[in-house]
């Protein structure tokens, strides 16, 4: 699920911003700006009533400016503006709880992605059979 998940948000970037690299989880040394990381920061999990669950995932989408320092800020606010607004259906899932920061010249956005899901458990029985052939 988290990996759809991820891939969901991956494909949103890339139609957003198709010639940005992105990352996963980790900021690589030789980092090509501009660039986004896309960090999972808090998962919950519940059980509901049998086999039902729901989940809450937390998702931090780092932005990362080539413009000059006097000028990331306002780049960034650009890319803040277009995640806010185009950032509500990623494939089958939607962002809720939509927030941004400015930290260090890196936005970070972050929202929450709720999901509900069942398990269900096949289980394969051979049962034995007899036959009555005498008549």
């Amino acid at each position: 699920m988290i990996s759809e998940m991820k891939q969901a948000i991956v494909n949103k970037l890339q139609e957003l911003y198709p010639t940005y690299p992105i990352y996963m989880d980790d900021v690589p040394q030789s980092l090509t700006k501009p660039a986004f990381i896309i960090f999972l920061i808090e998962q919950e999990y519940k059980k509901r009533i049998n086999s039902k669950y729901t989940g809450r995932i937390r998702f931090d989408i780092s932005y990362y400016s080539d413009k000059p320092t006097a000028e990331t800020k306002l780049d960034s606010q650009t890319v803040q503006e277009n995640l806010f607004r185009e950032f509500d259906l990623m494939g089958t899932f939607r962002a809720i709880n939509k927030k941004s920061e400015f930290v260090d010249n890196v936005l970070h956005f972050t929202f929450d992605i709720k999901y509900s899901e069942m398990k269900v458990e096949m289980e394969a029985q051979m049962k034995s059979q007899t036959t009555n052939t005498n008549i």
